[in-house]
């Protein structure tokens, strides 16, 4: 989706006038000869993520991932994680999450929200999420998210990534592993520019946490806080948490987390994200 459409403001829902004369001037002039204006279509806190996300790492939301469509032609679904199929088909499958929070759909606002305010993009209600209900787990659980929240921003790439990273041997051999229902492989983390080129890092973005008193630690812990006094809807005692940019994912990897499958018999991609250069799993 384009950031720009003549006509229509996303942000008060209006269409914009267009006489049905309007098409004798072509498309960039209205019935009486002024010029069209373009008209900004996302939202404000959406472009002001975009923004934000631009000037502090030079991301460019219009550049398009350069698809390998013969290699993808080639992918086989059985070699994948019920999501990985779920991925293919739009179909809701599977006990993964990866293209769900961490996939192009997923606008720099909302990843910038999770983080922040543990908004999960993946629950579909707005008042669940504004209230930091987990869209995924069953009932009112709280949605967790650790001190980053990061996306592949184009959806060929992320099709990319699963595709030969589900053909990968290090990922192979984690979900070959002897079943055990008390313990799963570790996480698999493959080097981003090995998945999709020495320019793949410019296909991911990410938020991290604004630390507190130098602790990332007490970011958390506020953060957590803040979010229990506005579900119980008290006047927070602490500061509201605040997130920026992850400066870049250059030399970063892809992290495989590896679950049971759901018919507890072997495992499977539970999910899939980029993570920074030197930056510990667990905070994710």
């Amino acid at each position: 989706m384009v950031g720009f459409d003549r006509g229509f403001d996303r942000d008060n829902g209006a269409e914009g006038d267009r006489p049905a004369e309007a098409g004798a001037h072509g498309d960039s002039t209205v019935q009486d000869g002024d010029p069209r204006v373009a008209v900004e279509t996302r939202t404000r806190g959406e472009a002001y993520a975009d923004l934000r996300q631009v000037v502090r790492t030079g991301w460019d939301r219009h550049q398009r991932f350069d698809t390998p469509r013969s290699e993808l032609a080639m992918f086989r679904a059985e070699r994948a994680s019920p999501e990985a199929m779920r991925i293919i088909v739009a179909a809701d499958q599977g006990g993964g999450h990866g293209h769900i929070r961490h996939e192009g759909w997923v606008t720099e606002e909302a990843s910038m929200r999770r983080v922040a305010y543990l908004e999960d993009p993946a629950q579909l209600d707005p008042g669940r999420r504004r209230a930091g209900i987990d869209g995924l787990r069953p009932g009112d659980r709280n949605h967790l998210c650790a001190s980053r929240s990061t996306r592949i921003t184009d959806p060929d790439a992320f099709a990319t990534v699963l595709a030969r990273g589900s053909a990968h041997p290090d990922v192979r051999a984690a979900l070959s592993t002897p079943y055990d229902r008390d313990s799963r492989p570790g996480p698999v983390r493959i080097p981003i520019a090995d998945l999709l080129g020495s320019d793949g890092h410019r296909a991911c973005t990410g938020w991290q946490l604004e630390p507190v008193a130098g602790s990332t630690r007490t970011a958390v812990d506020n953060r957590r806080a803040w979010r229990t006094a506005i579900a119980d809807g008290r006047q927070p005692d602490v500061p509201e948490p605040r997130a920026h940019p992850v400066p870049t994912f250059e030399g970063g990897t892809i992290v495989f987390a590896v679950s049971h499958n759901r018919q507890r018999n072997g495992y499977e991609i539970a999910t899939l994200f980029p993570q920074s250069p030197a930056h510990d799993l667990t905070h994710h």
